[in-house]
């Protein structure tokens, strides 16, 4: 359960709507009450034996649905008041001594109500209280003591129970208790005017004292049994219904949070992408400008060094070529982590893309000795998207595959159609991946321990630049690997 005296519980919580609409629901079980009513002193008159007094009966419900249609007009201004208002003027100092004990209690730190609450609490006083007297009006004029439907009190402490506090709906009971003596009371003694059912009791009971002492007696019971029942179960359902609302209001706050902080983090990937972009940039000429220098000077006096130069040379070149490589990865990293959509999307055929990248390829297959084949249908739906970026894409998964496959084993290149996607898939017999290892594969400069085993030098970035090109472009990848045994790369891609 949601502690709500902590800080961050709300000071005002949205009840005064379900208030409102639980009065609403009074207001409207009135009409079916007077309906009733009605229809009942009609059938009564024809079909039982009892005489009713007919002329103060239809005195009160007239009554009674004129006051009910009042209260329907004051609750509809209410609800209009507090549609207006919203819930921007909600707050303690709002809610006066009267509302603090008509309203149910909350926790500390908790103000569930606002103006508009304490407003349609005293309206639902008012309205239970004139309830209760028109009922005894009409129970007095209907046989009085003599009537069994005064148990219908006890429905109006199950309403004040749910619309009102517990000190409120014990003095609701109490005071129907007190009109029922009143009635019963001033009957049995002369000073009421008794009307007599004059076939339900017996002539001359209601002057029975003790017969209506047990009568009074009885209902008192009956009215603060459930009173108490009432309360008990209502305020347990408050206080579920309260734990509900803070906890909501909790999950606003820490939805609000993650905002910030999925802001916080796109933020921070973007500055970092912008740093990589810069720093590649920036050491891509330095090192293509040494790369080329220690080329002319194997070139130019292959045999004027020592050998031992000669293999630092050879050595400085090839460190230069990979530094050269790496700044080209996170150029394309950086570029595909951009956060921001395909620049000028242009339609692609991926095929074509896929036979020039193959071709590519092929020498540094030959090199590995690595056989190398593809399975390319000869119309394929194009892609909306970079053809430079899925260029890469087909360039660092093929590459990856290469270089991970020991000599003698295979890598192939595959591409269909699924639905409305375009399926690439890409199967070696390489050295394949932990499953430990797995779920860090796309990470940037992670690599698995069997690939630094392998290939010493690398920098891990051709699966994260993989990922965040199908993400660019809508899709989705997949990555299905046994150690040993191979990997099979899959990424769909949406057709054009």
């Amino acid at each position: 359960m949601v502690d709500p005296q902590i800080p961050e519980s709300p000071r005002a919580l949205p009840a005064t709507e379900v208030l409102i609409g639980r009065i609403r629901w009074l207001v409207r079980l009135r009409w079916v009450a007077v309906a009733g009513s009605l229809l009942f002193i009609d059938l009564a008159g024809r079909f039982l034996p009892i005489r009713l007094e007919e002329p103060p009966l239809l005195i009160v419900l007239a009554l009674l649905a004129s006051y009910n249609l009042g209260a329907e007009l004051l609750l509809a201004r209410l609800r209009r008041d507090a549609l207006a208002r919203g819930n921007g003027d909600r707050g303690p100092e709002q809610v006066g001594r009267l509302a603090h004990l008509l309203l149910p209690k909350t926790p500390p730190g908790i103000e569930y109500y606002d103006r508009q609450a304490a407003q349609a609490a005293v309206l639902a006083s008012v309205q239970i209280a004139l309830d209760l007297c028109f009922l005894a009006g009409l129970l007095h004029f209907a046989g009085g003591v003599e009537n069994p439907l005064w148990v219908f009190l006890v429905f109006h402490v199950i309403v004040a129970s749910i619309l009102l506090s517990t000190p409120a709906t014990y003095g609701v009971a109490t005071f129907g208790l007190v009109l029922m003596a009143v009635v019963a009371l001033g009957e049995s003694t002369g000073v009421l005017p008794h009307h007599s059912l004059e076939g339900y009791w017996l002539p001359g009971l209601y002057r029975d004292h003790a017969l209506v002492g047990a009568q009074v007696f009885l209902l008192g019971v009956t009215l603060f049994t459930a009173a108490y029942l009432a309360t008990s179960i209502a305020g347990r359902l408050r206080r579920r219904e309260i734990d509900v609302v803070v906890l909501v209001h909790h999950l606003e706050k820490k939805a609000e949070h993650l905002e910030e902080a999925f802001q916080d983090v796109q933020a921070a990937e973007r500055a970092k992408s912008h740093y990589m972009r810069k720093v590649a940039h920036e050491l891509r000429v330095p090192l293509g400008t040494i790369k080329t220098a220690l080329n002319v000077a194997l070139r130019v006096a292959p045999g004027s060094m020592p050998q031992q130069t000669t293999d630092l040379i050879h050595r400085a070149e090839r460190r230069a070529g990979e530094l050269a490589e790496m700044t080209r990865e996170l150029l394309s990293l950086s570029l595909a982590k951009r956060g921001e959509a395909v620049q000028e999307p242009v339609p692609v055929q991926l095929g074509e893309v896929a036979q020039a990248v193959m071709e590519e390829m092929d020498a540094r297959a030959v090199d590995s000795g690595v056989a190398l084949s593809k399975r390319i249908p000869e119309t394929l739906p194009r892609i909306s998207g970079s053809p430079e970026e899925l260029a890469d894409l087909l360039r660092n998964l093929v590459g990856n595959a290469i270089r991970y496959t020991p000599s003698g084993g295979s890598v192939e290149l595959r591409m269909d159609v699924e639905g409305d996607e375009v399926m690439v898939e890409v199967e070696d017999t390489g050295i394949g991946i932990g499953e430990a290892d797995l779920p860090r594969v796309f990470d940037e400069f992670y690599r698995s321990f069997q690939a630094r085993q392998l290939v010493p030098g690398g920098s891990g970035l051709g699966l994260p630049i993989v990922k965040a090109v199908v993400e660019r472009h809508g899709g989705r990848i997949v990555l299905e690997s046994r150690e040993g045994k191979g990997t099979c790369a899959k990424v769909w891609l949406p057709a054009h």
